[in-house]
């Protein structure tokens, strides 16, 4: 039986379409896929997030302070739509410019890994308003056996608080901005550590020794009471184990709780420790020193600890604290200025940045560092581990 030119073609149809139809829809799948895959933001890597703060600066310095100019720069070079955003919204004032608050939070973080104090687990407390006043128990109640009928012994605790005060913490950095223009982002990297750096140290030094003289913090050296500095008694093996167990015994007789223990210490009182070895030939502390402790209490160290100390210029000190006692108060807000016309002191002179064709970047922090309770700190002074 014939088929009319009608009926050949729906049959052709109909064919085409069984074959044809299922690969649509899988290619429709499949774009949709990745399309919902396109929409989704890309998660931004740590190495990424750094270097905002610095790639602003980077930007600023190539729009020659201008930040519309530094925008459409930006735009061209490296299409950052966020950081061509935050150009557009950022408000000059007298040639400085205020990085936007999501450079601000990454330098916090930074910094917070780069120190030592912090990283041993101090307890960090807003301070808001510039100062915080912290109560505290300095005396407790008492208890005593009584015979029947007898009066029971009145008693009371007794109050006092720990006051802090914001100090500020500051750091500039001027930079060549024909660096800045020439080189390629990881100069921006450069930058930004030398920055964070500066700041970390310096808040290290702050938090362990500053004695408190204005504008400085009071540090862990300074609040240790009397009894607790306990004097070296040499380098033998005897004598350390004999001097740090002294401080432990001194923590734990006061009824420190032990929280969040740990030692500071210089690198090279670490290093004597490691290779220190018993009557033997065996090492003493060097396993337990790979794993990051001492005594079983987590360590770390810090050059900020001198090695001159003392008559001989050649002494240290060991620092052993349960840091949740130890508290920073802290501003919330740090602040970041970057300017390419500001002028600055080089330590001799003021000089201006515009003339010397340069980038400041100017950080202040602002935060104040005191313990809950001094007996929470003992520090061993006339240290000669190493020396």
């Amino acid at each position: 039986m014939g088929m009319t030119v009608e009926e050949l073609r729906e049959m052709v149809k109909s064919i085409v379409a069984e074959a044809v139809e299922p690969l649509q829809k899988q290619t429709t799948d499949w774009m949709a896929k990745i399309l919902a895959g396109a929409s989704q933001p890309k998660p931004e890597r740590p190495e990424d997030k750094g270097l905002k703060a610095a790639r602003y600066l980077r930007a600023l310095a190539a729009g020659k302070g201008d930040p519309e100019r530094a925008a459409r720069y930006v735009a061209q070079k490296w299409g950052d739509e966020a950081l061509v955003k935050a150009l557009n919204e950022t408000n000059l004032a007298e040639g400085g410019a205020l990085v936007p608050p999501e450079y601000v939070a990454e330098l916090i973080e930074l910094l917070r890994g780069r120190t030592v104090v912090r990283s041993l687990g101090a307890t960090v407390l807003p301070m808001n308003s510039g100062s915080a006043t912290i109560p505290k128990l300095t005396g407790g109640a008492t208890a005593s056996y009584v015979g029947e009928s007898s009066n029971i012994t009145k008693s009371q605790p007794s109050t006092g608080q720990l006051q802090l005060s914001a100090k500020k913490l500051a750091a500039l950095v001027p930079t060549s901005n024909d660096l800045l223009r020439d080189s390629s982002p990881a100069a921006d990297t450069v930058v930004r550590d030398d920055l964070v750096s500066a700041l970390a140290l310096r808040e290290d030094l702050g938090f362990i020794r500053d004695d408190g003289t204005a504008p400085k913090p009071k540090g862990m050296r300074y609040w240790a009471p009397a009894g607790n500095l306990v004097a070296s008694t040499g380098t033998t093996l005897a004598a350390i184990t004999a001097d740090v167990a002294k401080m432990v015994n001194l923590l734990e007789s006061a009824n420190v709780r032990f929280l969040r223990p740990g030692w500071i210490m210089t690198p090279r009182s670490k290093w004597f420790l490691w290779q220190l070895l018993d009557s033997n030939g065996n090492p003493v502390f060097r396993a337990e020193l790979n794993q990051g402790k001492f005594l079983t209490f987590p360590f770390r160290t810090s050059t900020q600890i001198p090695n001159n100390l003392g008559v001989g210029t050649n002494e240290s000190e060991v620092y052993l604290a349960d840091f949740a006692d130890m508290v920073i108060g802290e501003n919330t807000e740090l602040i970041i200025d970057v300017s390419t016309e500001a002028a600055y002191h080089d330590g001799t002179n003021v000089v201006a940045a515009f003339s010397r064709d340069e980038t400041v970047m100017r950080a202040i922090a602002r935060h104040d560092f005191g313990a809950r309770h001094e007996e929470s700190i003992a520090v061993l002074t006339g240290v000669t581990w190493g020396a």
